[in-house]
């Protein structure tokens, strides 16, 4: 388990539903994602396909603030090969929390757990072009960029650019 001082974290699940919801659901959260929430229902199918128990599934987790047991984040990795031992992470912040550095230590602490425990080669990140803050967080965390992928991911119908991200296990021995 992934482990973040201040903080809990364990699996997503059903119980984090309604919590998550709450921020995922509003505009800001979804500016720079081809992800898009209408409702409490368009989460269900990714708790769902975390819970499936197949060794590819998503590998999301609640992370709560220990003083409160309040929702503040849910992060992990959405895109997971066993095959290639390689994973895509990803992480949402409650807004009241951005620029705290909450996203840079979640990140890091997934990274550390997903190539320390699951022992993964390779971690890799996208994000739109305009997205410099989650790029900041990245860069933080001992990604470095690779390039662009053109039209990558729709986003709202439109074809979008992303940055594309990597960590290696050997690019910081101390994360």
């Amino acid at each position: 388990m992934p482990m973040l001082p201040g903080y809990t974290l364990a699996p997503i699940a059903w119980a984090d539903l309604h919590d998550w919801a709450a921020f995922a659901l509003r505009p800001e959260m979804q500016r720079f994602t081809s992800t898009q929430f209408t409702s409490v229902d368009d989460l269900r199918p990714m708790i769902e396909r975390c819970l499936g128990g197949s060794p590819d599934a998503p590998c999301l987790f609640s992370v709560r603030a220990a003083h409160s047991g309040e929702l503040v984040s849910v992060a992990g990795f959405h895109s997971v090969s066993s095959l290639n031992r390689t994973a895509e992470i990803t992480y949402s912040v409650r807004p009241e929390c951005w620029g705290h550095g909450l996203a840079t230590a979640v990140c890091g602490a997934l990274v550390h757990w997903g190539l320390q425990q699951r022992g993964w080669v390779r971690i890799q990140a996208t994000t739109q072009l305009p997205a410099q803050a989650s790029q900041r967080v990245l860069q933080k965390c001992g990604f470095e960029r690779e390039g662009v992928l053109r039209h990558f991911r729709l986003v709202r119908g439109l074809p979008q650019d992303y940055v594309v991200f990597s960590r290696l296990p050997d690019a910081n021995p101390d994360a």
